[in-house]
């Protein structure tokens, strides 16, 4: 047991050191994962989110990373990138009972142990009638940053907000999304013969082998019941 929890350990930081390098480049990073990243982001993002929903007051990115959304959004991390605000544990925030109008949590929540924890705290600081984005992966495979715990169906995304109203739910990425993922995990869980470093490397050049195969996405995202088999999927909900 030990020794499979080490094996893990150093499976995680192999990951998780190519993502925090690239990370220290935000707009290349970026970039790379907008066109060969193995998901297609078909659809409502965080930045149109916030236009459409707009509340005047407070506005915060939770688990931002070095990415900024707007100049009057927060960006609040529990690590130090370039461009986040305030560092903090999102289970446990800096901010007063409802101050807080719009709030973006965009593929946070599986990295988070508690994932609970944090919907009770973006609850706690929500205005009333202020609103969230939430995105989270269903049918992705594991991908540490620095952990990841959990996946949502339709269903139990809206069990997780259940406390909230929903506004609108649906897929941020598609089936050919999953697919491609599934793919690029698949060759080099057979092809890397146990070795971790390189597995995560087979990974990483499976993402420019096979990135085009999510843009069949364009169709199958804004397909009736496409949420039953997304790689992705987001909401939006009210306080």
């Amino acid at each position: 047991m030990v020794k499979m929890m080490l094996y893990m350990q150093n499976d995680k930081l192999q990951e998780d050191n190519i993502r925090t390098f690239f990370k220290k480049y935000p707009p290349f990073f970026y970039f790379i994962v907008a066109v060969f990243g193995p998901a297609y982001l078909g659809g409502l993002n965080a930045k149109r989110f916030l236009e459409i929903f707009n509340v005047e007051g407070k506005k915060i990115n939770l688990g931002s990373g070095p990415r900024r959304l707007a100049r009057d959004v927060i960006n609040v991390d529990i690590e130090q990138f370039e461009g986040v605000d305030i560092v903090s544990d999102i289970t446990k925030l800096p901010f007063a009972d409802a101050s807080v109008s719009m709030i973006v949590c965009d593929n946070v929540l599986e990295h988070v142990e508690n994932p609970d924890s944090v919907l009770k705290e973006i609850y706690r600081i929500l205005i009333p009638s202020g609103v969230a984005y939430i995105s989270t992966p269903f049918l992705y495979p594991f991908h540490s940053s620095p952990s990841d715990y959990t996946r949502w169906t339709d269903q139990g995304l809206r069990k997780l907000c259940e406390d909230f109203t929903m506004v609108e739910i649906g897929a941020r990425s598609g089936i050919f999304s999953a697919f491609n993922t599934l793919l690029c995990y698949l060759l080099p869980s057979i092809f890397s013969f146990g070795s971790k470093k390189f597995y995560w490397f087979l990974v990483n050049i499976s993402l420019f082998l096979f990135f085009p195969i999510k843009f069949l996405d364009v169709i199958t995202n804004n397909l009736p019941l496409s949420t039953h088999t997304a790689s992705i999927l987001y909401c939006v909900i009210r306080k």
